[in-house]
């Protein structure tokens, strides 16, 4: 006969009188709870008035959201459950009562404003620690489902369509109407004509004109490059249609974050609604520099940010940055790419994969004060050689190259990254970053924002920002010996390439 452990189900224990007793002295819940209680809620604080019923004090709501945001816990009501059924959460709320799942949203929505300083404290933790150097940051962005529908979006030419399609539709049905009373000698004012299917038309053509007349104003600052294809979501209209990798088009945001190397902590956060991560890379270094004071000596990232204002940026600021060369323009295969062809400052000529000469035709002046002037260089030895039909594809038969005030800039941050140290350093920015992206989507399951607008979706990343750093505090401070061993090696390797 089969041998079982005894199955008391239901019967009364005796638990231990602490909850303290039941939380393992190395658990994350301690390290969010010590760490919170180090920071300065002073601001928050004073936020709360001595009238009314007595509030649930900040710094335990503070404790409850961050450490739900660590453990992947994102919904209110999610929250709100945990709080009663998990062991940590119940810790964390101390003796008495709990709140309810609108409390934490009202806390959380009321509060974003802190949560920059909070993040910039948490960040100023683990450089005391010594976690933080900036001797090396990464940076990169992803863009993340927003909380809207993509099938609520609507393009400028769409909306003009709908409003026409809607104001025959009200026409019609007053007109309509109309008709029907006067055929019953009944004249009714126009308001009583307006039923609930014509009340709904207007109410839709007065949200699509709103929705038109913003998208009209986006024009002329818009971050997108094409406002032809722009859309504008009745859900959430600062979020952006935007292009992925595996989810296809999708309503979303594109978060940015700078990563310091030498641990994997997140020092710089920026939020954007472009696709496009060329235009973020200022706003992310402005983020590095507001949170720790100073600027990195060394910043890796991708082709998606290369351009001549983040080379001179970098420049600018004093910091060694490797950013790879764009792909943009350039002919997969060609042998006769522009960048295949290479420029004699000397001699102001451009030389071809088959050694002729691009003598400078013409200086473009640019009327535009914004934009550079240009210099078109062209080859007289094309009608002889025998790649012609490959390289000049001009009417003229000849080949061109237009230089502009850029491509000096532009040349020099590609030969840096391709030398032998270049590659070195660069090779180390998918170690540093793509990792963080795959913590805070895997382990922390962030892949959609609950909240909508571009400040309060800032906000709602903070926290995820925040939710990553306190992991790594708590990994740094309590190391297991196979992690320590690999953090050791990873740190060797990055002083040898370094």
């Amino acid at each position: 006969m089969a041998k079982f452990k005894p199955y008391l189900f239901g019967q009364a224990e005796l638990l231990p009188a602490s909850l303290d007793e039941w939380i393992p002295t190395d658990d994350l819940v301690r390290t969010v709870s010590d760490i919170v209680e180090e920071l300065d809620l002073s601001e928050l604080i004073a936020r709360y008035s001595e009238r009314g019923e007595e509030a649930y004090h900040p710094r335990m709501m503070v404790k409850i959201l961050f450490y739900g945001v660590a453990t992947g816990v994102f919904s209110s009501r999610e929250l709100q459950r945990k709080i009663h059924f998990d062991i940590c959460f119940r810790w964390l709320c101390g003796i008495g009562d709990k709140p309810d799942f609108r409390t934490i949203s009202d806390f959380r929505k009321n509060n974003l404003d802190v949560l920059p300083k909070l993040f910039r404290d948490i960040v100023e933790i683990a450089g005391r620690l010594g976690y933080v150097s900036l001797r090396h940051v990464s940076i990169d962005g992803s863009k993340i489902k927003a909380n809207a529908s993509k099938h609520k979006a609507m393009s400028r030419e769409r909306m003009k369509q709908e409003l026409a399609r809607i104001e025959k539709e009200i026409g019609q049905a007053l007109e309509a109407a109309q008709v029907e009373d006067e055929s019953h000698n009944v004249t009714v004012p126009l308001f009583e004509l307006q039923g609930a299917p014509t009340e709904n038309l207007i109410d839709r053509r007065d949200k699509i004109k709103a929705a038109l007349a913003e998208l009209e104003e986006r024009k002329p600052d818009d971050e997108s490059e094409d406002c032809k294809k722009d859309q504008i979501s009745f859900t959430d209209p600062d979020s952006r249609i935007m292009n992925t990798k595996n989810q296809g088009v999708i309503q979303a945001y594109n978060p940015q974050i700078a990563v310091d190397a030498d641990n994997g902590f997140i020092v710089g956060v920026s939020m954007s609604n472009s696709s496009s991560d060329q235009q973020q890379f200022d706003a992310v270094l402005d983020s590095i520099q507001e949170n720790t004071g100073r600027m990195p000596q060394k910043v890796t990232a991708d082709a998606g940010y290369f351009s001549a204002a983040n080379i001179k940026s970098c420049q600018s600021r004093k910091v060694d940055g490797y950013i790879a060369a764009s792909r943009e323009g350039r002919q997969v295969g060609n042998s006769f790419d522009k960048q295949n062809f290479t420029y004699d400052p000397q001699e102001d000529v451009y030389v071809c994969p088959a050694g002729k000469m691009l003598t400078l035709k013409q200086t473009q002046h640019a009327k535009d004060p914004h934009k550079s002037t240009k210099w078109v260089y062209e080859c007289q030895a094309c009608p002889e050689c025998p790649f012609q039909k490959e390289c000049a594809r001009a009417k003229s038969g000849l080949r061109t190259i237009t230089r502009t005030e850029a491509d000096p800039v532009r040349e020099a941050m590609r030969t840096k990254v391709q030398s032998e140290e270049g590659k070195a350093i660069y090779r180390q920015r998918k170690m540093i970053v793509e990792p963080v992206w795959g913590e805070v989507k895997q382990v922390q399951g962030f892949r959609q924002f609950n909240l909508r607008g571009k400040e309060k979706v800032h906000g709602e990343f903070l926290l995820v920002a925040i939710g990553h750093n306190l992991r790594k505090l708590h990994a740094m401070s309590h190391p297991k010996p196979d992690t320590r061993y690999r953090r050791e090696r990873s740190a060797q390797k990055r002083g040898t390439a370094a």
